[in-house]
């Protein structure tokens, strides 16, 4: 890992997506961290203590509003960016992300280019 890798934690219970972006932040030189299970995410977020979290918004057990809002209220994760990854294109949708406290969001389905753009645009 270079001095300017970024770690970023990605919360999604599908894995061919955790696949697809762990795929895309390698080539970036970027070092990805998963995780699958929704009621593990916040205590995960703590200790790893990622530059950045990509999180899905609908998923068992626990959707990503409400993890979204427990991130941004612990002292230990407030300051992480998150990135909501959602099919859901609403406007009423989006609202509710950033009243949770998404900083950005991706549509699925979604191009590499488009992950790297919000990346950098939240990382500098």
């Amino acid at each position: 890992m270079s001095e300017t890798s970024k770690n970023i934690l990605i919360i999604d219970d599908e894995e061919a997506i955790v696949l697809l972006l762990t795929t895309i932040f390698g080539l970036y030189d970027y070092t990805s961290h998963s995780c699958t299970r929704p009621l593990h995410a916040t205590k995960m977020a703590a200790e790893i203590k990622p530059d950045l979290i990509i999180l899905d918004i609908a998923m068992p057990e626990k959707d990503g509003y409400e993890i979204c809002q427990e991130l941004k209220t612990s002292p230990q994760t407030r300051d992480i960016p998150i990135i909501m990854l959602t099919a859901l294109a609403l406007n009423q949708d989006r609202k509710r992300g950033l009243e949770a406290g998404a900083d950005g969001f991706i549509f699925k389905p979604f191009d590499p280019h488009t992950v790297m753009t919000e990346i950098a645009r939240l990382l500098g």
